[in-house]
């Protein structure tokens, strides 16, 4: 299927094929995602006892989202922390600027 730039895909994720409909341009994203969360459940599956797939796909989850919540914070606080050196930098050029 295609519309307005938008295609069908196909990914397996826990050995389980789920079509998707995507923007063209996000494909690789997706086909990354796939790949990316099929090796954390290979390296899940050797760490942990679990009954369903389930079990690891919740933990990988909560592992993915815990990451991007630190991940976050880290980025609140550099911006926290660039922005008045970048204020400091414009009133340093704006002193400098020549009319």
């Amino acid at each position: 299927m295609e519309d307005n730039g938008k295609i069908t895909i196909t990914i397996q994720v826990a050995q389980r094929p789920m079509s998707i409909v995507v923007k063209k341009e996000w494909e690789h994203y997706f086909r990354e995602a796939e790949k990316v969360i099929n090796d954390s459940f290979l390296d899940f599956a050797k760490k942990w006892t679990y009954k369903d797939q389930i079990d690891l796909l919740s933990k990988i989850l909560v592992d993915f989202v815990v990451k991007w919540i630190v991940d976050e914070e880290r980025l609140k606080e550099y911006d926290e922390e660039i922005v008045p050196m970048m204020e400091s930098l414009k009133t340093l050029t704006d002193k400098f600027n020549i009319d």
